[in-house]
């Protein structure tokens, strides 16, 4: 018997979290002759423990890096920045994700699924369905809650009539009647930032990127108190990032902080930040500026940063 880990990406969000844990169960019920094994890269968010706590499930055991020659299987990502720490040296099964391609290499073939929709827990729910292997309630659980928090319950532009009437399906198995009122119920959990440190909100779904020879990072995080964060928070952010921007060699850093009741994000970025108003064109004031209508990394961030890098 062989030992698989599923890992999702670094500074999990829930899908990162959600789908390893599904796609574990999937893969168990399928072959059951090895072990498979979720684990995360780093603390799960307040968002996360909430629905755990709901369906009654332990978060996926912490692994900091993964040793040569072990299996491994990624979902929710496809990029070596976010992978695990040793993944070059181990070996890679499989790929399940629903972001661009970026920067993967393999010595042998391996099966990718990647497919353009709002969340790696849509494309699991097919992979259950296509083997006509049975979603349990609590697997449907996490599946939904996956593709409600990265849809934000259904208003991101990332959403597709896919992601939500997999997400509906998956509320009949898993109880949930009132699936928006249960999304923003789980949504309102992660959103409180008191109590936590200046690297821990800004960690707390932080990604690294490469485009060419420029790296950069873009954290995302939910509030409803963006106007409390910038009394309270901003100038301690902004002083956090300038020095992790020069401590690690990042071309520039941004941090968007997104209101899903208002329906758009303010940008705080250090750093290269002409790249940053090049991109969103406008000009930033004190490092920072709102967006109305931004709600997406994958579709309204990251495309835009990486057409005014390649420029």
């Amino acid at each position: 018997m062989k030992t698989i880990y599923i890992s999702g990406h670094k500074s999990p969000d829930t899908d990162s979290i959600c789908s390893a844990l599904a796609y574990a169960n999937f893969k168990q019920k399928f072959d059951p002759e090895n072990q498979y094994v979720p684990v995360r890269l780093g603390n799960v968010s307040n968002e996360t423990q909430f629905i755990l706590d709901y369906f009654g499930v332990e978060a996926p055991q912490f692994m900091e890096s993964i040793a040569p020659g072990e299996q491994l299987i990624q979902v929710d990502h496809n990029e070596q920045a976010q992978a695990i720490t040793g993944f070059d040296q181990a070996e890679l099964l499989e790929i399940i994700d629903h972001h661009r391609i970026n920067g993967i290499f393999t010595a042998n073939p391996i099966y990718v699924r990647i497919e353009p929709v709002g969340c790696t827990a849509t494309i699991i729910t097919k992979i259950f369905n296509e083997n006509e292997v049975e979603i349990d309630r609590t697997t449907a659980g996490l599946l939904m809650s996956a593709i409600l928090s990265d849809s934000l319950v259904f208003k991101s532009p990332t959403c597709t009539a896919l992601d939500e009437v997999t997400c509906r399906t998956l509320a009949e198995i898993a109880g949930v009647v009132d699936v928006e009122a249960y999304g923003l119920e789980m949504l309102k959990a992660g959103t409180s930032l008191s109590g936590k440190s200046i690297e821990e909100i800004f960690k707390t779904d932080f990604k690294d990127f490469v485009v060419g020879e420029t790296k950069f990072g873009v954290a995302q995080v939910n509030t409803m108190d963006i106007d409390g964060f910038i009394e309270e928070m901003k100038e301690d952010m902004v002083d956090y990032m300038n020095q992790l921007c020069q401590a690690d060699g990042y071309a520039f850093l941004l941090l968007a902080l997104t209101d899903v009741v208002k329906e758009g994000s303010l940008l705080i970025a250090t750093g290269d930040i002409a790249t940053v108003e090049q991109a969103f064109n406008c000009q930033l004031e004190d490092h920072m500026k709102y967006a109305p209508g931004i709600l997406s990394r994958k579709k309204q961030i990251i495309p835009v940063l990486t057409e005014a890098i390649v420029k």
